[in-house]
């Protein structure tokens, strides 16, 4: 279901999806790998299904959006307050974010399960500013500078965006199946 002119949320998911499984050989190698295997899938579940969630929190600015209908509260103190693609659609709310997920990993002791929510809304939101700087409105990445960026001119809820849905669909296949092949 797509909200007149703006990337559907199916589209968002499955780059949220591609994004965190292109990030996964460095996170798993580098904090996954000394855990045993059970503890290890869920872990990944929990990177997975986060990047899926962070893949949709910078439309809590929009009204009628899969999340702020989800979250209505903080809808109304932040998302009625902004404009849409604007701050959360930008460096800086990834950089809160950023600053955010640290001050949970140390309050935490850095706690792994921690580390895989923080890194897969992270991974999730910018996967989310990256698809909607190849649409036609683009984003405000340099909020507060009001300039919105737009790198191609892909019009949203068009045939061309459904067909890149469906591409997004292979590559998620593909990349699920050779990234579980290699850490089998």
């Amino acid at each position: 279901m797509s909200i007149g002119g703006f990337m559907t949320k199916e589209t968002h998911i499955k780059g949220g999806y591609i994004f965190a499984l292109l990030a996964l050989p460095f996170i798993y190698n580098d904090y996954l790998l000394q855990y045993n295997l059970y503890y290890r899938v869920i872990l990944l579940l929990i990177y997975i299904y986060f990047s899926y969630f962070g893949s949709l929190i910078p439309d809590i600015d929009m009204r009628g959006s899969y999340i702020s209908k989800r979250f209505p509260t903080i809808h109304k103190k932040i998302g009625k307050k902004l404009r849409h693609r604007s701050l959360t659609h930008s460096l800086i709310f990834i950089l809160i974010l950023s600053f955010l997920g640290e001050l949970l990993l140390q309050y935490s002791d850095n706690n792994i399960v921690f580390f895989c929510l923080v890194s897969g809304i992270i991974v999730g939101v910018f996967s989310h500013i990256c698809l909607d700087l190849i649409t036609k409105e683009g984003v405000e990445l340099f909020y507060p500078i009001t300039i919105n960026l737009s790198i191609l001119s892909i019009k949203t809820s068009s045939k061309l965006e459904k067909s890149i849905c469906k591409i997004l669909n292979f590559i998620i296949i593909f990349l699920l199946g050779y990234r579980f092949y290699l850490f089998v």
